[in-house]
């Protein structure tokens, strides 16, 4: 997926500027990669955030037209408002489209896994993208990931994930986990005084058979002091 933007040249850089441009709805923006030297730019906020809604999401191929200078690149780095719905600045490398780039891509968990079904678990999300190097123009949308056979304390890794012909992992040997299976902190506390009245059981029997034993012990010596 490709957009393309105007953007123009910012003549000077700093946070009151940075607020001034996103006051006038606009983004701050810097380009960078293939060893050009840095140029700051401005985007309009509203065709940059359109430009998002393809399927390609963040990984969308930002054809940039700054006067007469062309740039195709990719959003690297996105910074977002906190708590407003709203972006600060971006970070956008310039690429060769003939080259490998890395790019995150977001993983859809498939099915329910059966340590939710039948053993009370619940899915718990470490990271829901994963890093992959290929071409720009064959980054995947998303990738699937079916966890329906995982049992509660079962794992689903980075290396589970199938990948499209053409797409690798960004560190070929990369088993970061993405999701596990856990059992509520209920059920594990539940578990845990169970088991601390089964040793409290065990004390008892244990401390009532050293008292009858020291019992029989002091009824034979009486009998043989008769």
């Amino acid at each position: 997926m490709e957009a393309n933007l105007k953007a123009t040249l910012r003549e000077s850089i700093g946070s009151g500027e940075s607020r001034r441009l996103r006051n006038e709805g606009f983004l701050p923006a810097v380009i960078y990669g293939l060893g050009m030297d840095p140029v700051s730019i401005a985007v309009n906020a509203r065709e940059f955030t359109n430009a998002l809604k393809t399927d390609a999401g963040s990984n969308v191929i930002l054809n940039l037209e700054v006067g007469k200078s062309k740039y195709t690149t990719l959003a690297r780095e996105i910074q977002r408002h906190p708590y407003k719905n709203e972006f600060l600045h971006i970070d956008l490398i310039q690429i060769d489209l003939t080259q490998n780039v890395e790019a995150n891509v977001q993983v859809n968990f498939l099915g329910t896994p059966i340590g939710v079904k039948d053993e009370g678990g619940l899915v718990q999300t470490i990271n829901s993208t994963i890093t992959v190097s290929t071409l720009p123009s064959t980054i995947p949308a998303s990738l699937d990931l079916d966890i329906s056979e995982l049992n509660v304390g079962e794992n689903a890794t980075v290396l589970d994930v199938k990948l499209p012909e053409g797409v690798e992992l960004a560190t070929e040997d990369d088993d970061s986990i993405l999701v596990t299976i856990t059992l509520p902190r209920a059920a594990i506390e539940e578990e845990e005084i169970d088991g601390l009245e089964g040793e409290g059981l065990e004390g008892e029997e244990g401390a009532e058979g050293e008292s009858s034993e020291e019992t029989a012990g002091e009824e034979s010596s009486d009998e043989s002091g008769e």
